[in-house]
């Protein structure tokens, strides 16, 4: 299932805005990538598949553990998030059904 993603690097990083949507093949694949911008971004390009924009592979250094994405389940479904990937207490990346 494809879903698309606003991503919030964390208090170091602006809000995103419209033309920042991703696209993701899968759940799986935003939480991979929610990971690796928050635990490897120091050292690790992450890809960003925009939606509105060409893509680019950059670092995320400065992401927090504030940091949070939401999730949709069709670009017709963007006002009404399905799910919100955070870092958890542990360190490990939590997906909350909203």
């Amino acid at each position: 299932m494809i879903v698309y993603g606003l991503w919030f690097g964390g208090s170091c990083y602006r809000d995103p805005e419209n033309r920042d949507l991703e696209v993701f093949p899968s759940l799986v694949a935003a939480r991979t990538a929610f990971l690796a911008r928050y635990q490897y971004g120091i050292w690790q390009r992450s890809r960003f598949a925009f939606v509105h924009r060409m893509p680019v592979q950059v670092l995320t250094p400065c992401v927090g553990a504030d940091c949070s994405m939401l999730l949709y389940a069709g670009l017709d479904r963007l006002t009404d998030p399905s799910w919100r990937l955070c870092v958890g207490p542990r360190g490990g990346i939590r997906i909350e059904r909203l």
